[in-house]
């Protein structure tokens, strides 16, 4: 036997004593147990500890997690309420353009002919029209910019569908399909359909990305809208755009398929909000 193994058993084997002396007695105990049982219960311990602290470790940052979601998707909640509201003022801008337009073409018209009188509304002096045109111009163009502010944000901000289907995986904590790990979070939603229906971009903007990418994605789109908005489109089978190219609201960009991590064809459909993901959900009514 060679003697590295044999000085390790005679350690192991040799027993060792442990004193206990309780505080309120005078009695001393021994109890004698061998070096190896010892070395065991130490090394149970160590494993022990260690498992408890990857657990905890692994608790925290699913709790920061869901935290973090739960404070993002409210405030998803709240911008796209802000994005209705901005959709319904739009609407109502639209004829106060027009009308701008038509009173200043007719002030335009009675500057020109210098005619200040008929007709209800016509009680200022044809010297007075240069200044009502100088105004009416730059209310104009203040309703202009606000319009066309409004107008931006609402073609940037995603909404709808990507592609018509049924979702077969939400946004959150999951039990993955292709790994089996409990308490993964999935960025996205998943929507099925068959395979090589087409994929539209959600918002205006323009491709940062449109190929194939590690990480379970496949061949995957991501695209800008600006407004701190990012869309990806992964798992796809084929893509019909390029990185740099821009792309409208509705334009198709590639075709559903089952590329990278996934168990059937799909798209994962993924909306970043400066960086973070969000969930998809609100945007998508």
């Amino acid at each position: 036997m060679p003697r590295f193994v044999q000085m390790l058993r005679a350690v192991t084997i040799r027993p060792v004593t442990l004193l206990v002396l309780p505080s309120d007695s005078a009695r001393t105990f021994r109890l004698r147990l061998p070096a190896a049982v010892l070395v065991l219960f130490a090394v149970v311990w160590l494993a022990s500890v260690t498992v408890a602290a990857l657990l905890a470790g692994r608790h925290v940052h699913y709790e920061a997690m869901r935290l973090l979601n739960a404070h993002l998707a409210e405030q998803t909640e709240r911008y796209a309420t802000e994005v209705a509201k901005a959709e319904a003022l739009t609407g109502r801008l639209k004829p106060l353009e027009e009308e701008l337009r038509r009173r200043l073409a007719r002030t335009r018209r009675e500057a020109v002919q210098g005619a200040g009188e008929g007709g209800p509304g016509a009680s200022f002096l044809p010297e007075e029209i240069p200044g009502r045109v100088a105004h009416l111009e730059r209310v104009g163009e203040e309703l202009f910019r606000n319009y066309q502010g409004l107008s931006s944000l609402i073609a940037s901000t995603p909404s709808g569908w990507p592609v018509r289907g049924w979702i077969t995986s939400e946004y959150g904590e999951r039990i993955s399909p292709y790994t089996g790990e409990v308490g993964s979070v999935h960025q996205g939603v998943d929507i099925a359909n068959k395979l090589g229906s087409p994929i539209v971009a959600a918002a205006d903007g323009m491709v940062l990305c449109a190929a194939w990418t590690p990480g379970g994605y496949g061949k995957m789109i991501e695209i800008a809208h600006g407004y701190g908005y990012t869309t990806r489109y992964g798992h796809c089978s084929r893509l019909r755009v390029a990185s740099g190219q821009r792309v409208h609201r509705g334009d198709v960009i590639g075709y559903l398929g089952a590329t990278g991590n996934a168990t059937g064809p799909h798209v994962h459909y993924e909306i970043r909000l400066y960086g973070v993901p969000v969930s998809p959900r609100p945007f998508m009514k």
